[in-house]
């Protein structure tokens, strides 16, 4: 962070809060017709994907995630510690006598 510059505004990101499900399903029945016109006229048809199928995945993978996390057990974090001070010891002093 310098000390003489200036932050610059957020920008504006026109989200709708309020949506239409009639225009969403108009707008995927012509998005689906347009697909299907390109398959036959024998053009790749350009991939579109869908909203819908992505809506509430990442919360879901959170909820997931979590109950399978395993935590370290308290006897393997004492060892660990045990072993990085003798490691910090040998460094600091060059030998491994106490």
């Amino acid at each position: 962070m310098s000390l003489f510059s200036t932050r610059n505004p957020r920008r504006f990101r026109g989200v709708h809060i309020y949506t239409s499900e009639r225009q969403d399903k108009l707008d995927r029945l012509v998005a689906e017709a347009k697909r299907e016109e390109q398959i036959a006229k024998g053009e790749k048809p350009e991939y579109v994907p869908d909203i819908e199928s992505y809506r509430g995945k990442f919360a879901q993978n959170l909820r997931k995630a979590d109950p399978d996390r395993r935590r370290l057990h308290p006897g393997v974090a004492i060892a660990i510690i045990v072993v990085l001070l003798i490691l910090w010891h040998y460094l600091m002093t060059g030998s491994f006598r106490f």
